[in-house]
């Protein structure tokens, strides 16, 4: 039987395609290992270790996100089943590390020298720690264990609020807490965020912990929210707060522009860092 030339080519094409799919699928399974071993992948540095170009990771990262097999978010993805739960204390240190330690930088620019304020409890509100020492004028109102660990021995004024601590966040939340706010009014409250959904509205895991931030948003005369790229359409359970309840939002320079836009028009001043 003779073959033609359209026919050889034909059959070249399905073997190359073949050879193509099965590159792709090896390196979609690379990206899944990747994103559940850390948490979070990036593009850019994916397509550096796969060597290939970013457009072709982030066409995978749709592909998988279609299969469910993780969520997309600004500039990378999340795996599905760490989205899903919330982060423990470790994972948390080991997402965005280098960007949090940038927004805390930023953020101290407005600690006051002398009055309160109040710190939230989490690991990108935990970065402030070293630019709270000493600083005798100073008192720090706050629900997180590890910020109060690193201030205590400090001159810097402190004051835990009470309450339930959450083994997940090492926060104290719940009604004591809330109840324990009700007499405190501070000049800033820093706020940090689980995740900011795609209308901007900014949530959280726990609803305690969610009730908490918003009575310590309630009692301050400024509220700064501090969250890093990851955070944006991102949704949680419990909603705390709106863009126009912010008076600032620190975030990374690579947070969406559309986020960054939509901030913006809501009157929120936006530093990026």
């Amino acid at each position: 039987m003779l073959v033609s030339d359209k026919q050889l080519i034909t059959g070249k094409n399905r073997r190359v395609q073949a050879s193509m799919g099965m590159l792709a699928e090896e390196r979609r399974m690379h990206l899944v290992e990747w994103t559940r071993s850390a948490g979070l992948i990036d593009a850019n540095e994916a397509a550096d270790k796969l060597a290939v170009a970013v457009e072709t990771v982030r066409r995978d990262l749709d592909v998988l996100q279609r299969r469910g097999l993780l969520r997309r978010v600004h500039g990378g993805a999340i795996a599905t089943e760490k989205f899903a739960h919330e982060f423990t204390i470790p994972e948390r240190e080991n997402r965005s590390p280098q960007e949090k330690q940038q927004i805390a930088d930023v953020a101290s620019k407005y600690i006051p020298e002398e009055g309160a304020i109040i710190v939230d409890g989490g690991t990108t509100c935990a970065a402030l720690g070293p630019y709270l020492l000493d600083k005798p004028k100073l008192l720090v109102i706050t629900n997180s264990v590890r910020l109060a660990n690193t201030i205590a021995e400090s001159s810097t004024k402190l004051y835990m609020l009470a309450g339930r601590v959450r083994s997940t966040s090492l926060s104290s939340v719940g009604a004591r807490t809330v109840e324990d706010l009700q007499d405190l009014n501070a000049l800033v409250a820093f706020i940090g965020t689980n995740g900011i959904s795609n209308d901007g509205t900014f949530t959280a895991y726990d609803t305690d912990e969610a009730l908490v931030k918003k009575a310590m948003m309630r009692n301050s005369v400024e509220k700064i929210a501090m969250a890093d790229q990851t955070k944006f359409e991102s949704t949680y359970p419990a909603s705390f707060a709106r863009p126009k309840d912010f008076d600032r939002l620190v975030t990374t320079v690579n947070a969406p522009q559309r986020e960054v836009d939509r901030m913006t028009a809501a009157g929120v001043e936006v530093v990026l860092a």
